[in-house]
């Protein structure tokens, strides 16, 4: 009997021992913005480096983050807000020139939806240009965690990327 107790007390502890390394593993994997509440927007760098809101930018609306890149400040708004898994989402950028406030109509944009924990097969909800600088584009997050969000706008023969991280 002993010996039974005390093989069970083994196995739990190393059943406790990997689920900690594994937790502490994605953490590591998903740095700085591992532990994202569900719902928070936030404009970030490639590497996941969160960005300062320009000064510009006012008071937004929670379910809106805004960063500028290359003369252009780009914002992000998603619907509804929270998003949840599974579930269609509304992505709306707005592009505007960062010098002057006005809007920029002639670009072309595209979306890439990525976990940065995880392989995740392409998911590129196609962008619909609207008025005044307003783009729109419908898709899906498939799964509950950290998202980060590609937006890649090409103008005039230049491509630039901005990112945005979001927790479901």
């Amino acid at each position: 009997m002993t010996k039974k107790l005390v093989g069970v007390v083994f196995i739990v502890l190393l059943v406790f021992a990997a689920a900690a390394f594994m937790m502490m593993r994605r953490s590591h994997m998903m740095g700085a913005m591992a532990q994202v509440k569900v719902g928070d927007l936030h404009a970030v760098t490639a590497s996941g480096t969160p960005m300062p809101v320009p000064a510009s930018a006012g008071e937004l609306p929670e379910n809106t983050a805004i960063q500028e890149s290359g003369g252009l400040l780009v914002s992000l708004a998603l619907n509804p807000y929270p998003p949840t898994g599974s579930k269609s989402t509304d992505f709306d950028v707005t592009l505007a020139d960062a010098a002057t406030g006005q809007p920029i109509a002639d670009a072309a944009i595209s979306l890439d939806l990525t976990m940065p924990g995880m392989y995740m097969p392409p998911n590129k909800p196609v962008m619909e240009p609207g008025q005044a600088g307003k783009y729109h584009a419908s898709g899906l997050f498939t799964m509950r965690g950290l998202w980060r969000i590609e937006v890649i706008i090409t103008r005039a023969g230049q491509t630039q990327s901005v990112f945005f991280d979001v927790g479901l």
